[in-house]
């Protein structure tokens, strides 16, 4: 019997953990120094005046609610298949043998590209899901025994995506099992069952131009018979109409739905609300709401792409800031398009820790290396005063074990550290220390014209 992708998932991460040769039951200096609470960092700021936050509120929306105004993808053909590169790359399955090339090939027939965009109707995600770069739940590792690969890390997960998330439908799979998306800054492949058509007034009645945002993670959503409709990710929207919260179903299965044209349709569900779960978006930005939103997150498992339901780096500050009504984009590199950046790469570690003092606003400045992204939250107190502290989600430290192989000291988690994490550890690759590999900033205060939809 196949195992599923989520119990699979968490064997890989058992077995992995047992043969890592830096696994370790202890957590670095910083970890024990530095709490790993928000109020300590919060209470320390200066009063905020954001007078661009409902400009770029009003901009959020657009964004959000972008794909039901597209009448074809934004995307060409070559975009949308850039997966199949990976038919030249040596990666491994479930099993942790090599994938070979006819796996690759069938599942590129099974994408069905030769009908791209024909489809070119309206969706909404119906539950939280995975957006795959394949239509299939199955994974793709490079060597999992090299550091840093294996599981969290499947090169086939796009991203996790929420439930009430607008779709752009451009084709199905040839099993029809699953459909090839467009959303605000994200394409891929769901699952047929996780979404549903949406007609013209079922859009217009859920764009209704009041929002709220889920301040919590993973509280269990019910509707007004009582019945289990899903666990909230922070940052999930809904519409309000008649004062309660909105999500969607579909009005007969999804699969009937999507292949039965004269069946599409959806459903409004509705639902209580609770202010210690929701509220308005956008959240004013103060001391109060920065705590709040800051320790829903601390803490959180890493997930690569949203493996499992959780965050890695640029989904948590994706997610960090939705609340606020600032939109991210998914990927980190893109995520310097949203304000101005600061070059820091030339810059030794010192400069570079000075800069960021000078110049970054605390809960407003995101630090940037390639392949990383953090939130800054200020100076550090006592025995860390003048150093730069950072929220963020982090896999590992590059370490170099015994036998002069590269390993990882695996944090794992959402935590809030200094620019030097794990320091003090004696196999350190200092060259490969964040401070060392910081490239730039992003001050995020301010509205630019590259958040506009292209």
């Amino acid at each position: 019997m196949k195992l599923g992708y989520v119990t699979g998932l968490m064997l890989f991460s058992l077995f992995l953990s047992a043969c890592s040769h830096t696994s370790k039951m202890t957590d670095i200096a910083d970890l024990e120094s530095l709490p790993q609470t928000a109020e300590p960092y919060t209470q320390a700021l200066a009063p905020y005046e954001f007078s661009e936050q409902g400009q770029l509120n009003r901009k959020f929306d657009e964004i959000f609610f972008s794909p039901w105004e597209l009448t074809q993808m934004s995307v060409d053909l070559e975009q949308a298949s850039w997966g199949n590169f990976y038919l030249q790359k040596e990666t491994y399955g479930e099993n942790h043998k090599l994938r070979k090339k006819e796996w690759y090939e069938e599942h590129i027939r099974r994408s069905n590209f030769e009908a791209y965009d024909t489809v070119r109707d309206y969706g909404i995600t119906t539950s939280n899901s995975n957006l795959r770069v394949f239509p299939t739940q199955s994974v793709i590792f490079y060597n999992p025994d090299s550091p840093g690969e294996g599981f969290p890390f499947d090169y086939n997960q796009n991203s996790h995506i929420k439930i009430n998330t607008p779709l752009f439908i451009s084709h199905y799979s040839l099993d029809k099992a699953w459909v090839y998306v467009e959303a605000n800054s994200l394409f891929g492949w769901l699952p047929v069952n996780d979404i549903t058509f949406i007609d013209q007034a079922q859009r217009e009645r859920f764009k209704s131009g009041q929002y709220y945002v889920a301040t919590q993670d993973e509280f269990a959503l019910f509707d007004q018979d009582k019945y289990f409709i899903a666990y909230i990710k922070l940052g999930t929207i809904f519409p309000i109409i008649d004062g309660k919260l909105v999500s969607v179903k579909a009005s007969f299965s999804s699969s009937n739905s999507l292949i039965n044209e004269s069946k599409k349709g959806a459903r409004l569900v509705y639902s209580d609300i609770n202010s210690n779960q929701v509220a308005q978006k956008p959240l004013a930005f103060n001391r109060t709401n920065l705590a709040k939103i800051s320790n829903a997150l601390i803490g959180e498992d890493y997930g690569w792409g949203g493996v499992l339901a959780n965050r890695d780096c640029s989904a948590f500050t994706k997610d960090f800031f939705t609340p606020f009504g600032i939109y991210l984009k998914r990927n980190s590199s893109k995520q310097l398009e949203a304000g101005e950046y600061i070059e820091l790469k030339a810059l030794d570690a010192d400069d570079k820790k000075q800069r960021i003092l000078d110049d970054a606003i605390p809960f407003m400045t995101l630090i940037y290396m390639r392949g990383h992204i953090m939130l800054y939250v200020g100076e550090g107190a006592g025995e860390q005063a003048g150093e730069p502290l950072v929220f963020h989600n982090i896999w590992g430290l590059r370490t170099l074990e015994e036998d002069d192989s590269i390993g990882r000291f695996i944090i794992g988690r959402a935590v809030i550290t200094t620019l030097e994490p794990g320091k003090e550890l004696d196999n350190l690759v200092q060259e490969a220390s964040l401070i060392n590999r910081i490239q730039g900033m992003v001050i995020l205060d301010r509205p630019v014209d590259s958040l506009a939809l292209n």
